[in-house]
C-alpha cells in the first residue's frame, strides 16, 4: 500500500463538472427511503467517471494492494460504503450506510475487484470468505458514529486507507511476500490485521508476486554489495556506491512498478544484516 493524495482529483472532478452532477444526485435523494435511495445509487454509478484519473494517479495499480491492474477487473470503492455498513463483528453500524458520500470523490478508493469484493481464496482449501464489501468496522471505544449527513470527525476508522499518509506506514511486508505489521502498537495491529482480512491481501497470488517482487530485489541488493566490494579503490568505490544507490532507489520509487512497498521493505530487512550496513543510508532517504 502506498500514500495516494485524493487532492489529486480535483482537477479531474472541476473538469466534468462534478458539483453540479453531485448536486442533482443529492437533492432527488432527500426524503426517499432507504430502499429507494439503495436503489437509487446502484443506478446512477457516475463514480466510474473517475476510473481514468484513479488509474492514472496510481500508475494503474490497486490502491489498496498496489497489485497491478493489468487485465483484472477493477472497481471504484467507496471507503465509506454507499448502503450499508457493517462493524468486523457483523453487526449493522448504518442500515442506509454512508449515502451522502456517495458522490463524494474523497471517498473513492480504485480497487481490484479481489479486495473488493466477498470471496474465498480458490488457491486455498477452505478459505474463509474475506474481502471488504460493506463492512467498515469503526473503534467504537474511542470514537462514535456519525449522524446522517453529519461531520465524520467523530469517527475512528479500523480499516487502513491509502490516502492516509501515516496509516500507510503500518503495513509492511516479509520474505515470503507476506503482508504484515509494521507497528508494536497493539491497537495499530489490530487495523493491520483486520485490513489485511477485509481488504483480501493475505491473497495466495498476491503473495506470489510480492514474493517475486521481494527475490528480485534480493538479486539487485546482493549484486550491488558484490560490485561495491570489489571496488579498486576508494574513488571507485564511491562512484560504484552512487550507481547501485540509484538503481536501488528506483525499485522503490518507480511508480510504474507494482509492489514497490515490498522492495522497500526488503531494503529495510538487508540494512540489517551484518555486511550491509552500507543500506541504511539508502533507506533513511526512501
Amino acid at each position: 500500500m502506498r500514500y495516494i493524495d485524493i487532492n489529486r482529483l480535483e482537477i479531474p472532478a472541476q473538469q466534468i463538472n462534478w458539483e453540479t452532477i453531485k448536486a442533482r444526485h443529492f437533492q432527488v435523494m432527500i426524503g426517499m427511503s432507504i430502499e429507494d435511495r439503495k436503489r437509487y445509487i446502484n443506478s446512477n454509478p457516475d463514480w466510474n467517471l473517475f476510473q481514468g484519473a484513479m488509474l492514472n494517479i496510481s500508475n494503474n495499480k490497486c490502491w489498496y494492494s498496489e497489485g497491478p491492474i493489468g487485465n483484472n477487473d477493477f472497481e471504484v470503492d467507496h471507503f465509506r460504503p454507499k448502503n450499508r455498513a457493517r462493524n468486523h463483528d457483523g453487526s449493522v453500524i448504518k442500515t442506509n450506510g454512508y449515502w451522502w458520500k456517495s458522490y463524494d470523490w474523497d471517498n473513492y478508493r480504485l480497487t481490484g475487484a479481489l479486495a473488493n469484493k466477498r470471496r474465498r481464496d480458490r488457491l486455498i482449501d477452505n478459505a474463509d470468505v474475506k474481502g471488504k464489501g460493506d463492512y467498515f468496522p469503526l473503534d467504537l471505544i474511542n470514537g462514535n458514529i456519525a449522524n446522517d449527513e453529519g461531520l465524520l470527525g467523530c469517527e475512528l476508522p479500523l480499516l487502513l486507507d491509502p490516502t492516509n499518509i501515516y496509516d500507510v506506514t503500518l503495513l509492511s511486508f516479509d520474505e515470503k511476500g507476506n503482508a504484515i505489521p509494521a507497528t508494536i502498537f497493539d491497537d495499530e495491529i489490530t487495523r493491520v490485521k483486520l485490513s489485511i482480512y477485509y481488504y483480501h491481501l493475505d491473497l495466495e497470488q498476491l503473495n506470489t508476486e510480492r514474493k517475486i517482487a521481494w527475490d528480485d530485489c534480493v538479486l539487485e541488493i546482493k549484486d550491488a554489495k558484490t560490485a561495491i566490494d570489489n571496488s579498486a579503490n576508494i574513488a571507485a568505490k564511491r562512484a560504484m556506491m552512487e550507481k547501485c544507490f540509484r538503481d536501488l532507489m528506483r525499485l522503490v520509487n518507480d511508480n510504474n512498478r507494482p509492489y514497490t512497498c515490498v522492495r522497500k521493505a526488503c531494503l529495510q530487512v538487508y540494512a540489517e544484516l551484518d555486511g550491509y550496513n552500507w543500506l541504511k543510508n539508502l533507506v533513511r532517504n526512501l
